[in-house]
C-alpha cells in the first residue's frame, strides 16, 4: 500500500496512535491524530508531535475529522462502536488497526501470540528462548515497540508479537506466520459484551493464514479445539496431558515433543515458574520454537534460567513467616483460579477492583481449601461479596487498598501465604496494574519484610 499524500485519520494518542501517527508522517501522509482527553500529559504529547507536522486535535470529536479522509488507524483502547468509527464505515473509509498497518512494510515472518491469560510471559519466555538460540528477534506488540515502529530493513528477523482482542478487531490482511492461542475464558466483556463476540475478536488471528503457515492451539481448551477445523494453517497442539496430535504434552513429569517422532524437552522439576498457568505457557513456548525449529538444548536452558515477570506471581517477602505474592497482572477471575494452583499452604486471597463485566460465580466455587481468608477491596467489592455468600470462609471487606493489605496480614499465620491476584481491572484505584503491583509491593515492604 502507498501511503504517499494519503490524508489520515489517527485515533488515540496513547504508544500504537503516536507510533502509527509518526510512521506515517514518514512515509509522507497528511496525518490527524484526535484524542478526546485533553489531560496535560496528552497536552505534552501533541505538543512533539506538531513539531513533526502532524495536526493533533484534543477534545469532542468532530464529523468533520472524517472529511476527506482516505484511512483511518484506531488504536486498541478505542471502542469498534465509537460513533466516528461507526460514521467511518458507512462513509466506506477503510479503518484498521496499528499492527495491521505495520503489516503492510513487514516482510519478516511474525509470531502472534494472543489469550485471555499469559500473552506476555509467553512473548517475553519465547524471546528467552530465540536469544539463547542466537537468533535475530525483537519482542513487539502490547510489549516492547508497537508493532509499527519496528524495522526489518536492513536485515531478516523474528517478530514476537503480543496481540489483544482490540488489536485483532481491526485487521485486514495481517497474517502472523506462527499464530498462538493460549486460551480463551471471559475478559472485556466491557467492551465485547458478549463472550461469542469476544471470541470473534481472537479468533481473527487465523483468518488470512494458509497452508504454509502454523496454528498453536491449547487442547485443553474446548472452546479452541473446537476451532481446529476451521482453521487454513498447520496446528501444532499443546497439552497438559499425553495427547496423539503433535504437539507438545507432560508425560511422566517431563515435556515430551511430539513433531516426527518423540522426545524429551525438559523435566517438569527444573522449571522455576510453578501453576498450572505457567505450565501451559511453558508448553505454548516450546511449540512456538520447534515450529521455529530451535533445538530442544535452547528451550531447555532459556526455560531453567527464566526467573518470570514483575506483578506475575512475583514473591515479595517474608514477615513473621508469612509469603507474600504479587499477581496484580490478574484482571479476571480465571487468572486467579490459575494462580491458586501454584500453592500448596494455605492462602489468605486478596480480591477487588473494576469488574470488566465478568461474573464472579465460578471463582467462589474454585475457591479450594486452602483458601482459608478473603480479603475485599475496590468498585466490585460488595459484587464478589455476594458470590461468596455462602462459602465457609472469612471474608473481611476494606474501605481502601492498604487496609485490604493490612487485613490480609491480620489473618495469615506463620506458614500461610497472602496472595495478592485481584481477578479485577485496577482503574478503579490506580493507573494500571503495574502501580496497582508496586503499591502493594510497597506496602508490604512498610511492614519490614524480611527479603
Amino acid at each position: 500500500m502507498d501511503f504517499l499524500n494519503k490524508n489520515v485519520l489517527v485515533i488515540g494518542i496513547g504508544r500504537s496512535g503516536t507510533a502509527s501517527a509518526e510512521k506515517l508522517k514518514e512515509l509522507g501522509s497528511s496525518v490527524l491524530l484526535v484524542d478526546s482527553r485533553e489531560t496535560e500529559a496528552n497536552k505534552e504529547k501533541a505538543k512533539k508531535l506538531e513539531g513533526l507536522g502532524i495536526v493533533v486535535k484534543l477534545g469532542e470529536h468532530s464529523l468533520d475529522f472524517l472529511k476527506d479522509r482516505d484511512l483511518i488507524i484506531v488504536s486498541p483502547g478505542v471502542p469498534n462502536d465509537l460513533d466516528l468509527l461507526i460514521k467511518a464505515r458507512k462513509k466506506k473509509i477503510p479503518v484498521m488497526s496499528e499492527i495491521e498497518l505495520a503489516s503492510k512494510f513487514i516482510t519478516s515472518p511474525i509470531i502472534g501470540i494472543t489469550g485471555t491469560n499469559g500473552k506476555t510471559t509467553t512473548t517475553v519466555l519465547t524471546g528467552k528462548v530465540f536469544e539463547e538460540a542466537g537468533i535475530l528477534h525483537q519482542i513487539a506488540g502490547n510489549i516492547g515497540f508497537p508493532l509499527v515502529k519496528c524495522n526489518d530493513k536492513d536485515f531478516n528477523h523474528w517478530f514476537i508479537v503480543e496481540i489483544s482482542s482490540f488489536q485483532l478487531e481491526n485487521i485486514i490482511d495481517f497474517k502472523p506466520k506462527i499464530a498462538v492461542l493460549l486460551n480463551i475464558t471471559e475478559d472485556h466483556l466491557d467492551r465485547h459484551y458478549t463472550f461469542d463476540e469476544y471470541m470473534w475478536s481472537k479468533n481473527r488471528i487465523f483468518m488470512n493464514q494458509t497452508p504454509d503457515d502454523f496454528s498453536i492451539l491449547n487442547y485443553d481448551d474446548q472452546f479452541i479445539r473446537k476451532l481446529s477445523s476451521k482453521i487454513q494453517s498447520q496446528i501444532i497442539f499443546f497439552s497438559k496431558s499425553p495427547i496423539s496430535e503433535k504437539g507438545v504434552y507432560v508425560e511422566e513429569g517431563k515435556i515430551i515433543g511430539n513433531f516426527k517422532g518423540k522426545f524429551s524437552i525438559c523435566d517438569l522439576k527444573d522449571l522455576p515458574l510453578k501453576g498450572d498457568h505457567n505450565l501451559e505457557n511453558y508448553l505454548a513456548v516450546a511449540a512456538i520454537c520447534l515450529t521455529a525449529k530451535i533445538s530442544c538444548d535452547s528451550i531447555r536452558k532459556a526455560f531453567v534460567n527464566f526467573k518470570g515477570l514483575e506483578h506475575r506471581l512475583e514473591f515479595v517477602g517474608n514477615f513473621n513467616g508469612i509469603d507474600y505474592y504479587n499477581d496484580s497482572k490478574s484482571t479476571n477471575p480465571d487468572s486467579t483460579i490459575k494462580a491458586l494452583t501454584a500453592f500448596t499452604q494455605p492462602i489468605i486471597l486478596l480480591l477487588g477492583g473494576r469488574n470488566k463485566g465478568n461474573s464472579f460465580k465460578y471463582l467462589a466455587e474454585c475457591l479450594n481449601d486452602r483458601v482459608k481468608g478473603v480479603v475485599l477491596f475496590g468498585e466490585s467489592k460488595r459484587e464478589i461479596e455476594d458470590a461468596l455468600r455462602d462459602k465457609s470462609i472469612i471474608v473481611k471487606t476494606t474501605d481502601s487498598f492498604e487496609d485490604a493489605v493490612l487485613e490480609s496480614r491480620n489473618l495469615a499465620k506463620e506458614g500461610d501465604i497472602v496472595l495478592f491476584s485481584p481477578a479485577c481491572a485496577s482503574f478503579d484505584m490506580f493507573l494500571n496494574y503495574e502501580e496497582r503491583g508496586r503499591a502493594f509491593k510497597d506496602i508490604v515492604k512498610s511492614l519490614k519484610v524480611k527479603i
